[in-house]
């Protein structure tokens, strides 16, 4: 392959972006720079991937930062002059200062059919919403929140009862196949297209934060079963508390018995992987527990018959006695 003239930073801070950024260089791509966050940086990124040992064994120069939009951080790209940007996985909203900074543009990714879907958290999302058709959105990012002018779309079939680890590496595929198809546009200096979204069909997402994955006994299997689904690995997790810990359950499995019956968040039954517990409609395996720092749990921990969770107003009630 002939070397890029044009000069190609990438930004990223996540498993996507190793894996991303891997195959572009496996397969003799010239990247200059990645613009990442600093060693053991992690608050706030629940999926955070140290990429430094891979860029120095690559030979790709890196900028540490945790504000893109920072003055040092415009000073320090100013100063290598880049032409493009790949974004591989970043959460914050680029200023028109540092979308200034590449003589060229930058392309942003989003991991949903654009415009729908726009925002945060969007595999979780995928799968909380039963999405079974999905895309990687590639485009030219402006200062919105995904708003940018399409470069194309590349769709793909979300699996049946999909963990969101599973989910993750179909994406990184995606997107590295179609980073490369843009690098090679690149390469060869033929012109993008871009296209505008429609407007029309927009949707926007909220944030989600690690306290959304709580289980509660209250709700539907189904509803419960996507949720430790859609926040396992590489995200915190979802959780509920027993004996005073917080528990984080990272697998889930239908009952197909459904001969048990008990009370809302009742351990019914054990078995070599986890619990069976009552929900609102029917019981759910809750497997490979963890407590909060990711030591596993032994299931002998466990009784049958206890129940999970706190009971509100007891727990009120035996507070309001202490506090007296």
């Amino acid at each position: 392959m002939e070397t890029v003239k044009s000069k190609i930073f990438c930004i990223g801070s996540n498993l996507e972006s190793y894996e991303c950024l891997k195959y572009l260089i496996d397969r003799g791509c010239s990247i200059d720079t990645l613009i990442t966050l600093p060693s053991g940086t992690n608050e706030n990124v629940s999926d955070y991937y140290d990429l430094h040992l891979y860029c120095s064994t690559n030979g790709i120069n890196v900028i540490d930062t945790k504000d893109v939009n920072s003055q040092k951080t415009i000073n320090d790209l100013k100063v290598e002059k880049p032409d493009y940007l790949f974004t591989l996985g970043w959460s914050q909203i680029f200023k028109t200062e540092f979308i200034n900074c590449f003589s060229k543009f930058i392309i942003g990714t989003h991991p949903t059919k654009l415009p729908y879907g726009r925002g945060r958290a969007p595999l979780p999302w995928t799968i909380l919403e039963e999405i079974q058709n999905s895309a990687v959105s590639f485009f030219k990012i402006d200062t919105g929140v995904d708003t940018g002018k399409l470069i194309f779309q590349r769709n793909f079939q979300v699996p049946k009862r999909v963990y969101v680890k599973e989910l993750y590496s179909i994406v990184a595929q995606e997107l590295s196949q179609g980073f490369y198809e843009i690098y090679q546009l690149i390469n060869d200096n033929k012109k993008i297209i871009f296209s505008d979204q429609n407007e029309n069909g927009a949707t926007v997402r909220g944030k989600r934060t690690p306290a959304d994955g709580l289980i509660q006994f209250d709700q539907t299997i189904s509803e419960m079963e996507k949720l430790i689904r859609a926040v396992s690995e590489p995200f915190p997790g979802a959780y509920c508390y027993y004996k005073d810990q917080k528990i984080i359950f990272w697998r889930v499995e239908h009952d197909t018995e459904t001969n048990y019956h008990g009370t809302l968040g009742q351990i019914l039954k054990k078995n070599s992987n986890g619990i069976l517990v009552q929900f609102l409609d029917g019981n759910l395996w809750l497997n490979h527990p963890t407590f909060d720092n990711k030591e596993s749990v032994d299931l002998k921990f466990f009784r049958v018959g206890e129940r999970l969770g706190y009971n509100i107003q007891d727990e009120i009630f035996y507070l309001k006695n202490r506090l007296r």
